[in-house]
């Protein structure tokens, strides 16, 4: 395995909204204390099936099912809201004391993921898995390093992608030979997490520990490093919109940041809860950005053009909503409920928002 260590560190500053963004100095955050809170929900709730425990990653595949595995379980659950009927998929036996820990669709609708340790004296799984959904048969890749696989990314051309925290690494991993190579983040302990890919084919990913975003651009073998001006924001989950803006939440912070790449800038939004903690986003087809709220128990909007939040309550006390995805074509979102008491996924039809949060 070659490891290949390069950098290339950006200074950044907070700059305003140019055009379309207010300033994001007081004028900005009392807009946002202001924003209106919506005193009803638009969000449905789907009771999850005996036997099951609460949800973790979700994904959707091109059907509109939606898939997601089990917070504390080895089993890998589908949803067919066309039906409303689920399905369960059990992490074989075989594979020992392990469970799902976060997994990712496949361009041809594989199912790619990596597990955790689900009991205690099992040693740390280097190892990641591929699930078939046309015949429901489980491969387990047992890896040739010592990496301990988290975040997991499939790109456009099938390569799949991972971080792994315990060697400061990502890695890529062949989809035909399963050769692995590894390259080593510049910035030490940086806690790599929350993988994407832009249309350019470059890898971005947050620094949590470091409170940096990060870029890996493939075909040079070259990281480069944008430090988030607020200190101790705790970068979570990115989402890169068509414009190539990349939006991500900062937990340690409540606020949405996002980073222009053209620029090397970066702009800030307080979230309108206080210290709802939020810990996922996704952005819609118009580019407009949707999040969860952990402690706030509510699923958030924010739109750019007029910088405007919105808020929705999630029906279920102190549901802690952990994991979201959108379904482009149907203008729908998805979410998991992590508490263990409310057996839940969440569904907001983006439309009905919308149109609830402009009365």
């Amino acid at each position: 395995m070659v490891m290949i260590r390069f950098s290339h560190h950006i200074a950044s500053g907070l700059f305003f909204f140019a055009l379309a963004f207010m300033s994001l100095g007081a004028a900005f955050a009392s807009d946002a204390q202001d924003a209106m809170q919506e005193p009803s929900s638009p969000i449905e709730e789907i009771a999850l099936p005996e036997g099951l425990s609460s949800g973790q990653s979700i994904e959707i595949d091109a059907t509109g099912r939606v898939w997601f595995v089990e917070k504390v379980g080895k089993q890998l659950v589908v949803y067919d809201p066309a039906t409303k009927k689920f399905d369960t998929y059990t992490l074989p036996e075989t594979w020992g004391g392990v469970g799902f820990s976060k997994f990712t669709m496949s361009p041809d609708g594989e199912i790619w993921f990596t597990v955790n340790k689900w009991a205690e004296g099992t040693e740390e799984p280097h190892m990641l898995g591929r699930f078939t959904p046309s015949d429901g048969y489980f491969t387990r890749y047992v890896l040739s390093i010592e990496a301990y696989p988290e975040e997991i990314l499939v790109d456009a051309k099938g390569a799949i992608w991972f971080s792994a925290t315990n060697t400061n690494s990502l890695y890529r991993v062949d989809p035909v030979k399963f050769s692995i190579k590894g390259y080593g983040i510049p910035t030490a302990n940086s806690y790599p997490n929350h993988l994407t890919s832009d249309k350019n084919g470059h890898i971005w990913f947050v620094e949590g520990s470091a409170n940096k975003i990060g870029k890996f651009v493939p075909e040079k073998g070259v990281f480069y490093e944008y430090t988030v001006p607020t200190a101790f924001a705790n970068p979570g989950m990115i989402s890169i919109d068509a414009s190539g803006k990349v939006w991500f939440v900062e937990m340690g912070a409540n606020r949405i940041g996002v980073f222009y790449p053209d620029l090397r800038r970066f702009d800030e939004a307080i979230i309108p809860t206080p210290n709802s903690s939020p810990n996922a986003l996704v952005h819609d087809n118009d580019d407009n950005v949707w999040f969860l709220e952990y402690r706030g128990n509510k699923v958030g909007y924010f739109n750019p053009k007029q910088a405007v939040f919105r808020e929705f309550d999630i029906p279920s006390f102190n549901s802690q909503p952990g994991d979201m995805v959108i379904d482009r074509k149907r203008s729908v979102l998805w979410f998991t409920h992590s508490s263990t008491e409310a057996k839940k996924i969440g569904r907001l039809s983006i439309s009905e928002a919308l149109a609830e949060s402009s009365k």
